[in-house]
């Protein structure tokens, strides 16, 4: 019998091998690693609702069938040259995505596990955290999950395919200050915000590279957050004693309009609950009542 965990790591491998040409922060592997956490507030009693949701949405898109081919053809042509980091670099900066991935793939061949690649490819990605920031968490954590080193390529193609859509600024400089701890009032943060904090307490081998341009995002933003709202006994609820909470909100999200992005936000607000302290409740409770409207 197929587990749980097989069957959500099945569908993130085909996940990262569509061909998907909307915004990179929307991207289906966003959105099914967010579903994933939330089912996971009850793995003994899955949700049908959300686990049926994310089977549709791989369909949405064609897929690639090419990765093992350009891996193995990489190899063959070339695999003793001499291989650098700068030139993956150096290939992203100029957005040749032929270079971008003929780098990756003999970077990924030297490598043990192709993880180095990437951890690359974030770094180089938040350079644009904007655009690309919350793609190279949910991205990360949904190869790691049950992960599978085979699989490694396609997870490292979907990022690159993601990188060369638009052009990506220089490095940036670290700024000295830490980030803050913040939950944004602008629900167009909320999912940013998430992401760039689960980063920053990452465990990376380039975690240096990453909180540089970490904290030249967190100090471009100005974040007011706002404390107004009626604290939910819903949430307080769930943070003593766990619950469907989460689960149950998602399974309302599935057929509304702009579902994608309403679970992405709904996932990062469980996010925020966690690490939050009760002041932070109420904000919390505004943000899921707008998911609502």
């Amino acid at each position: 019998m197929e587990t749980l965990s097989k069957k959500i790591k099945l569908y993130f491998n085909e996940a990262v091998t569509l061909n998907y040409d909307g915004p990179s922060n929307k991207h289906p592997i966003i959105v099914l690693n967010a579903l994933k956490n939330i089912i996971g507030d009850n793995r003994k009693n899955p949700s049908k609702i959300l686990l049926d949701s994310m089977k549709k949405l791989i369909k949405k898109y064609p897929k690639r069938t090419d990765d093992n081919i350009l891996l193995n053809n990489i190899a063959k042509d070339g695999i003793g040259l001499t291989v650098f980091i700068s030139d993956l670099e150096d290939s992203c900066q100029s957005g040749d995505l032929q270079k971008m991935e003929n780098s990756a793939a003999k970077i990924q061949w030297v490598s043990k596990n192709g993880l180095g690649v990437l951890e690359v490819l974030i770094e180089l990605a938040i350079q644009d955290f904007s655009r690309l920031g919350i793609l190279s968490y949910h991205l990360q954590r949904a190869h790691h999950f049950d992960e599978d080193q085979s699989k490694t390529w396609s997870y490292n193609r979907c990022l690159l395919n993601e990188i060369v859509k638009a052009p990506l600024p220089q490095p940036h400089k670290k700024v000295k200050s830490l980030p803050k701890f913040i939950i944004p009032h602008e629900k167009q943060l909320l999912a940013n915000m998430a992401s760039a904090n689960r980063l920053w307490n990452g465990e990376f081998i380039r975690i240096d590279g990453i909180k540089r341009e970490l904290s030249y995002w967190f100090d471009s933003i100005h974040i007011e957050a706002e404390n107004s709202y009626n604290i939910q006994t819903e949430l307080e609820s769930y943070i003593e004693s766990g619950g469907n909470l989460f689960i149950e909100l998602a399974e309302n999200l599935i057929e509304k309009p702009d579902f994608d992005f309403k679970i992405i936000q709904l996932e990062s607000l469980r996010f925020f609950l966690d690490k939050s302290s009760k002041k932070g409740y109420s904000v919390i409770s505004k943000h899921i009542e707008e998911l609502f409207k």
